[in-house]
């Protein structure tokens, strides 16, 4: 009977082990790039993680630090989209339809999504400022390469 149940446990540990390291490897990837959460429906960044983590060690960890140096702003902005999408499902939901609040609340969640992706993309203008010419060509590819698949 005990000879049974080692196989079972066994495939249960290995498992186990896996969707562990699985969840480790997310929360040491979100840790590692914090300047990368796109949301507001952002198309994916232009520079792409694969990217940073080919950096020789010292770009990718002056790009980094440039990112996490921004990272409490990039909360800020995104609290203030989600306050916004609130905003507008409020006035979708009402009882009474109010045209001019809806276009007002749209015209807010608007304005925070341009003031999210503008801080985004600043922190990244300085990011790679950080960058050696052969590094940011690298990245430039493979923008261009994205660009052309998106079309």
């Amino acid at each position: 009977m005990s000879g049974e149940r080692t196989p079972i446990l066994a495939v249960a540990l290995a498992v186990s082990v896996l969707v562990n390291l699985f969840l480790a490897g997310v929360i040491v990837g979100q840790i590692t790039f914090p300047g990368f959460h796109f949301g507001g429906g952002n198309p994916p960044g232009l520079v792409a993680r694969e990217e940073i983590r080919a950096l020789p060690d010292n770009e990718r960890r002056a790009f980094i630090h440039v990112m996490r140096s921004h990272q409490a702003d990039m909360k800020t902005l995104r609290e203030h989209v989600r306050e916004a999408r609130r905003a507008v499902a409020e006035a979708l939901g009402a009882p009474t339809y109010d045209r001019k609040l809806l276009e007002a609340r749209f015209a807010a969640l608007r304005q925070a999504q341009e003031a999210q992706s503008t801080a985004q993309h600043e922190a990244i203008i300085e990011a790679l400022g950080t960058l050696s010419p052969a590094s940011r060509a690298a990245i430039a590819r493979r923008a261009e390469e994205n660009a052309d698949e998106r079309r």
